[in-house]
């Protein structure tokens, strides 16, 4: 349950709505552009970048505006936090258990998601008070079984489900219910590289209409 005097910080609208985020890989803002219209038009318009590669999130939103909305991933330390908090990210997917990290996206109010595999370390990362979801990582490593067994293990807890990506997987996730999906290399492909934006549409019309539909 979430605690009335410290409520947890919601993750966007956007997110819970789309339920999927593409997490983007490092590239350059021209290499991005074409890609991310595709995403956009396709109805993918929730992105996360890591800190130190050449794009940033204020980037792509100059460009997009609001049409998509962009956090961050593979946040290890408090530099990495302050760059989310200089960066005004969506949401932070975080990898590491630092209190100075979770101090500084707390204290701007942003989202955070950190990182477990099993119910054990689910439940204790879902205890930290400013967690908004828990991402399940390696998400596909225990099969499409295990999203289903999980809801019953810990049916109150949000969670992102981040390396299961074939389209089985992703109904498998969400149809147990969890928040959103994290998807990444299957669906870029080499998009980013001057690739076929063709077949960039034909990977992520399967994972839209997956997506859509509920259980």
């Amino acid at each position: 349950m979430i605690d009335a005097v410290n409520p947890r910080v919601e993750l966007p609208a956007g997110l819970v709505e789309t339920r999927a985020i593409v997490l983007l890989p490092g590239c350059t803002l021209d290499e991005a552009v074409a890609p991310v219209e595709v995403l956009i038009e396709e109805g993918l318009p929730i992105l996360s970048l890591s800190p130190g590669q050449r794009l940033t999130p204020s980037m792509l939103r100059r460009v997009f505006g609001r049409r998509l909305q962009v956090g961050t991933h593979d946040l290890r330390t408090p530099a990495d936090a302050q760059w989310a908090v200089s960066e005004q990210a969506a949401f932070a997917l975080t990898l590491a258990d630092d209190d100075q990290l979770r101090s500084e996206l707390a204290a701007a109010q942003i989202p955070q998601c950190p990182a477990a595999l099993t119910p054990t370390e689910i439940a204790n990362a879902w205890k930290q008070p400013d967690a908004a979801a828990v991402q399940v990582v390696p998400a596909g490593v225990l099969g499409t079984s295990y999203p289903a067994q999980l809801a019953a293990l810990l049916p109150d807890i949000a969670v992102l489900a981040r390396g299961a990506e074939s389209v089985h997987e992703v109904k498998a996730w969400l149809g147990a219910g969890a928040v959103a999906v994290c998807l990444a290399d299957r669906l870029i492909g080499d998009a980013l590289h001057r690739g076929d934006l063709s077949a960039l549409r034909s990977r992520a019309r399967p994972i839209v209409e997956a997506t859509r539909t509920r259980s």
